[in-house]
C-alpha cells in the first residue's frame, strides 16, 4: 500500500513550504504539488492555507495530519510484526554523534553477534531534535541524545543515562598542562570547532555566554567539520578543541592530549535514552538497549525491565 501522499503532506506542514518539501523527499517541487492537489480533490476540502509566506494546514488538513499520522503508525506496526513473524527484526536507532562514534561500534558488534540472523539494524546520527521527531513520526525505534538545552521529554519514555563530560584538550607541548584553566588563558589559543549548531558548539556558546564571552573571542577560530582531521591538528600542537571526553579517551589515555576544564564552565551535558511512548518493547530491541547500559557500564533501571513486561 502507498502511503507517499500521506507522508508528503505532513513532510510540508513540518517544513512550511512546497521546495522545502521538495528538497526534503528528493522530488521536484511539482510533484509534492500534485501529490497536495490529488488529496485535497479525494478529500473535497482544501487542506493548506496558501496565502501567507508559510504554508499552514487548515481545519480539514489538521483532521487528516492527525489521521495520517495514526495510519503510518500503523503501518509501521504492521511491517514490525509481519518482520517478526518472517524471524527478522528490523532495528532503526538514531543518536548523537559523539556517542555514535564512542560507543556504538561495540555495541554493534555484540549485538549482531547474537542477532545476525534475526535481525536488521539502520543507525543514523542526527541532532537531538531531529532524533525526536523521528520518534514521533516513527521512523525511529529509539534514540539516544547528548543535549545541553532544555529539551521537552515529557512526551516520551526518557531514561537519564551518565553525563556526557565536555572538555578543552590540547597537546601537552602547549603546557596548557593544568586540569583547571582560566578562560583567559585558552583565548590566546587557536580553537578548532566544528559549524554552528552541532551539539559541541552550542555547549560552547552557552557556556562562553555565561562567562559574559563569545566564542569569537578566541585569538583564531577554525571551522572545520572533520572530527579525526581536528583532534590530528590538535594531537599536533597546532590549537585547541572542546569535545566529549568519549571521543578522545584514547589520546588522553596515551597522553597525547592533555583534558582541560574551564574555570565557570559546567563539566558536562545531560544525555538520555529516548523511545516513543507507543512503540513497544520486544526482546530483541530489549537487548540493543541492554547493550548501552552495557557499554556505559551502568546498569539498566527496573522501569525499563517493567516496560518490557508491560508490552510482552
Amino acid at each position: 500500500m502507498d502511503f507517499t501522499y500521506l507522508k508528503t503532506l505532513l513532510v510540508l506542514a513540518k517544513v512550511g513550504s512546497f521546495s522545502k518539501a521538495a528538497l526534503n523527499l528528493c522530488v521536484t517541487q511539482s510533484a509534492v504539488s500534485r501529490r497536495i492537489q490529488a488529496l485535497e480533490e479525494h478529500y473535497g476540502q482544501l487542506l493548506l492555507e496558501r496565502s501567507g509566506p508559510v504554508l499552514k494546514p487548515t481545519p480539514a488538513g489538521l483532521i487528516l495530519l492527525e489521521k495520517a499520522q495514526q495510519v503510518l503508525n500503523i503501518e509501521r506496526e504492521i511491517l514490525e510484526e509481519l518482520q517478526a513473524q518472517k524471524g527478522r527484526r528490523k532495528i532503526s536507532f538514531c543518536c548523537t554523534f559523539p556517542f555514535g562514534t564512542s560507543y556504538l561500534p561495540g555495541i554493534l558488534k555484540d549485538f549482531m553477534a547474537n542477532h545476525s540472523e534475526t535481525s536488521d539494524l539502520k543507525f543514523v546520527f542526527e541532532m537531538p531534535e531531529t532524533a525526536l521527531q523521528g520518534l514521533k513520526e516513527g521512523i525511529f525505534d529509539l534514540a539516544l541524545i547528548e543535549y545541553c538545552e532544555d529539551l521537552n521529554l515529557g512526551a516520551f519514555k526518557a531514561y537519564s543515562l551518565p553525563e556526557d563530560e565536555m572538555i578543552f584538550v590540547s597537546s601537552p607541548n602547549l603546557g596548557l598542562s593544568t586540569p583547571s584553566v582560566d578562560i583567559e588563558l585558552l583565548l590566546g589559543e587557536r580553537l578548532y570547532c566544528k559549524k554552528a549548531g552541532c551539539c559541541a558548539r552550542r555547549f560552547l556558546d552557552k557556556s562562553m555566554l555565561g562567562l559574559g564571552k563569545n566564542s569569537t573571542d578566541f585569538a583564531n577560530t577554525v571551522f572545520f567539520d572533520d572530527i579525526p582531521f581536528i583532534i590530528d591538528e590538535v594531537v599536533a600542537g597546532q590549537g585547541i578543541t572542546f569535545i566529549s571526553r568519549s571521543m578522545v579517551a584514547k589520546y588522553l589515555e596515551e597522553g597525547s592530549l592533555v583534558a582541560h576544564h574551564a574555570t565557570g564552565f559546567a563539566p558536562a551535558r545531560a544525555r538520555s535514552l529516548v523511545l516513543n511512548e507507543q512503540h513497544k518493547i520486544d526482546p530483541i530491541l530489549l537487548d540493543f538497549i541492554l547493550g548501552i547500559y552495557r557499554a556505559l557500564d551502568v546498569d539498566p533501571p527496573e522501569s525499563l525491565a517493567t516496560a518490557y513486561l508491560t508490552a510482552s
